[in-house]
């Protein structure tokens, strides 16, 4: 027993590393693919902390596993490296008895993620695509500068002589007012003052002491130079605020096991409706009942509207058929990225005996690696399953089946591997 934990408490600091060095990574890729969409916005910065909190779901969907494997091989590596693994091998202790305590917690925790992939992944990828989907429909927000046309209203290109950054007082403004249909007027002001509506977000514009010039719209040989003394303009959205939406609908990353195998139970059932058309049309035609007692003049056109109609149900079924492949890879999906934390550990133990990885460092690389690929053969399988190559049960647990097998034999070779013990017994003579 004191064993056992022993060996798991020697996971339990790996873990937590690897887990921050990946979620790191992917938290500042993320940054990354963020910067164009929220440069320029005006968002505010807890809108900002929001989305990435959110984004930060799938990305712990992903560590979970990838950091069972970097602990894994840590743990393993520096027991090995430390002759630990000798030891217990000259005491009679197989490797087999070592990784059953780690098997079994990787399996507490799949079921942890299982858990978490169903109800909390989905209701935060909703959220964050709806978010993005408001940042991305947010205006910019306006900045006022000194001898810069300002083109963020609609119909006004505004120039400003002077701002007193104190009193946010304007001086020498000039104002072009462009109409859809009509000449444009012209406003010059000696000054004036901006203000922003909390409640609309919008900006009015106040002017004071000024002249408006325009052309007579009835009659464009007058021109009218007119004196303002105070007028106040409304230029439209100011940009600060952000107009959150509520959605409802949701697409396959979105979706509870429940909902996604619902709906594929749904198109597979219409599938099956247009298959089973197809066939009875296909046997009424043969038997001629389609085209009896009609004119002989119409049967040529029957033909071609029944090979149509065959035609555009086959497209129909096709699509059904691949929509609901798809919603069955995203339900594989959810069991099968939380069972590779049991797949990893297999894998992970006898490659860090072998391997003898003591740095930290070491042993985050080659989890990444070696996840990178297991992804490569999971978006290989999702995109095969989608194009109806391989059903989608293979396409999401090919990828645990191979590893785990290789991890089995990995451990076996190592149980019947007679060298450790050899070289225990070197070291305890010398």
């Amino acid at each position: 027993m004191l064993l056992k934990r022993y060996v798991l408490l020697e996971h339990l600091a790996p873990f937590f590393y690897s887990f921050a060095v990946i979620m790191f990574l992917l938290i500042v890729d993320l940054i990354l693919q963020m910067l164009d969409l929220i440069l320029g916005k005006g968002v505010e910065l807890a809108v900002v902390l929001e989305l990435f909190l959110l984004n930060t779901a799938w990305m712990v969907a992903l560590a979970v596993p990838m950091s069972v494997l970097g602990s894994t091989l840590m743990a393993f590596g520096r027991m090995s490296g430390d002759n630990e693994m000798i030891g217990a091998r000259a005491l009679g202790i197989g490797i087999h008895q070592l990784i059953w305590p780690v098997l079994l917690c990787a399996c507490l925790l799949g079921l942890a993620l299982v858990l978490f992939n169903d109800r909390v992944l989905p209701e935060f990828n909703h959220r964050a695509r709806v978010l993005a989907m408001d940042i991305r429909r947010k205006q910019p927000s306006v900045v006022l500068e000194p001898g810069i046309f300002i083109k963020d209203f609609e119909d006004y290109r505004i120039l400003i002589g002077e701002i007193d950054q104190a009193t946010s007082e304007l001086k020498d403004v000039i104002i072009y007012r462009y109409k859809a249909a009509g000449y444009p007027v012209t406003i010059f002001a000696d000054g004036g003052s901006i203000s922003y509506d909390e409640g609309t977000d919008e900006v009015s514009l106040l002017l004071r002491k000024g002249e408006i010039h325009r052309v007579d719209e009835s009659d464009p040989g007058i021109y009218v130079k007119a004196r303002l003394e105070r007028q106040v303009l409304r230029l439209g959205k100011a940009g600060r605020r952000l107009s959150r939406t509520v959605s409802h609908y949701r697409n396959d990353r979105e979706m509870s096991i429940g909902m996604l195998s619902k709906r594929a139970a749904t198109y597979e059932r219409e599938f099956r409706q247009l298959e089973a058309g197809r066939r009875q049309n296909l046997v009424d035609f043969m038997k001629g009942n389609l085209i009896e007692s009609m004119p002989e003049e119409k049967v040529g056109l029957r033909l071609r509207g029944l090979i149509a109609q065959a035609r555009a149900d086959a497209v129909l079924a096709r699509y059904k058929r691949r929509a609901a492949d798809r919603d069955w890879v995203e339900v594989h999906k959810k069991f099968s990225i939380p069972a590779a934390c049991m797949v990893f550990v297999l894998v992970g133990a006898p490659l860090g005996v072998l391997m003898r990885v003591r740095g930290a460092g070491v042993g985050a690389g080659i989890s990444i690696a070696f996840f990178l690929i297991y992804w490569a053969f999971l978006i290989g399988g999702e995109r095969l399953a989608d194009r109806g190559y391989l059903s989608p049960w293979l396409s999401m647990w090919a990828a645990n089946i191979l590893v785990g097998c290789f991890g089995v034999w990995m451990s076996l070779r190592l149980v019947g591997d007679k060298s450790l013990l050899r070289l225990g017994r070197r070291v305890c003579t010398s």
